[in-house]
């Protein structure tokens, strides 16, 4: 329950089908309802706004990640649900499984793809492609899984997994019981696959069991590593480049723009990507004590959900916050990959991806341009698109 009389209440279901569905438009509201919001319905609070969830990300002693919102008992997430020191022991692993110097060692294949995939589409009828599933699925499809050493047992089974697992962050709705019957081979699949004998020599995966043999951490925790990697390492980065490539599309002289200059403007249109439209649509933590939120005071344990895509587009923080624009400064200064000790692990990966399809796009595609109407996913916790109809013309 609220512990000040400031708690302010939308009035609508956060996490119904329409809402989900448009969490711009209702996470938007309620942003602009107050800094931090309540529902009755669910005993959680929210804010929209970029202070405060920057604050909230920077400050895990006061904000904590263990025991959040909609917890799934039985569901071990040990770099989501833990805070230091556990969580810095399993992130130094995850982190140099992904470090600089090896994700250097993948560039020139995540490139090859990116150049190989934009080619293969240059012919298409009338020049009308999926971006969703034709450019930013395909293409992750390819590159994530070889990085990981996953092989070509089933890909598609990685985004089936990251759905089922973002719908795990919501209630117990109609949503989430409809993920979980859908989901039930997709669970055994994972149980089987993410096993040591099932991941190839030389990729990420085998680097966590690796770091087990060395004692950096249990094997247990490093079957939940490789979980993690295949739960949350496609679906985010998919919805990243689609939501991305819906903006060029909808601003075709910042499509331009990249192309004038691709090296200069690659990074900044995939940041500027996740901060206008950000894939991820919450973030959950726990009030450690009663705290002041900008007057309202939270109570001790109290859940809180830091809005991701409204807080990309809070007047507040950001000038003209509705227009994609390719020059505006936003890397590291976006919420899209977090800050503090729960930044994104997998940030690096993400950036080499979305930079390589991009940069491969610009050189060998002159304009985009959207074909029909969108159609976007219903998760409670990410949001993206299931269809993107593109019309593009060779360069």
């Amino acid at each position: 329950m609220p512990a000040s009389d400031s708690a302010v209440d939308t009035g609508f279901d956060w996490f119904s089908p329409e809402v989900i569905r448009d969490p711009q438009k209702y996470d938007g509201m309620i942003r602009e309802a107050g800094p931090v919001v309540y529902s009755p319905q669910y005993d959680v609070w929210a804010t929209g706004r970029h202070a405060q969830i920057e604050l909230m990300m920077r400050d895990w002693k006061a904000f904590s990640s263990t025991r959040p919102a909609f917890e799934e008992v039985g569901q071990p997430m040990i770099l989501l649900s833990d805070d230091p020191p556990d969580h810095q022991r399993v992130r130094t692993v995850i982190s140099k499984g992904m470090s600089p110097a090896v994700l250097r060692r993948m560039q020139d294949a995540f490139e090859q793809a990116a150049d190989q995939i934009v080619r293969s589409l240059l012919d298409a009828p009338d020049g009308i492609i999926d971006g969703h599933t034709d450019l930013a699925k395909a293409y992750v499809l390819t590159v994530f899984p070889d990085a990981i050493g996953l092989g070509d047992n089933n890909r598609e089974m990685l985004i089936r997994f990251g759905h089922a697992q973002f719908n795990m962050f919501g209630p117990k709705n109609e949503i989430y019981q409809q993920s979980m019957d859908e989901a039930f081979e997709v669970f055994e699949w994972v149980a089987v696959n993410c096993k040591r004998d099932m991941v190839q020599p030389g990729g990420i995966c085998m680097a966590m069991y690796e770091a087990a043999d060395t004692g950096a951490v249990t094997q247990e925790e490093a079957e939940i590593l490789v979980r993690t990697l295949y739960s949350a390492g496609s679906d985010t980065t998919i919805y990243s480049l689609g939501n991305t490539l819906r903006a060029l599309a909808e601003f075709p002289d910042q499509y331009q723009l990249l192309r004038s200059d691709i090296d200069e403007f690659s990074v900044r249109a995939f940041e500027e990507g996740i901060r206008y439209d950000n894939p991820a649509r919450f973030t959950r933590r726990r009030a450690t004590g009663s705290v002041d939120v900008d007057g309202t005071e939270l109570p001790e344990d109290a859940k809180i959900l830091l809005l991701h895509m409204p807080g990309g587009r809070d007047p507040r923080r950001w000038e003209n916050p509705a227009a994609y624009d390719i020059t505006r400064d936003v890397v590291n200064k976006h919420l899209g990959l977090g800050f503090g000790v729960h930044a994104c692990v997998g940030a690096r990966v993400a950036r080499l991806e979305g930079v390589s399809l991009l940069s491969a796009l610009a050189r060998h595609v002159r304009s985009i341009e959207l074909a029909g109407e969108p159609e976007v996913t219903t998760n409670m916790a990410v949001h993206g698109h299931e269809k993107l109809p593109l019309r593009i013309v060779p360069a």
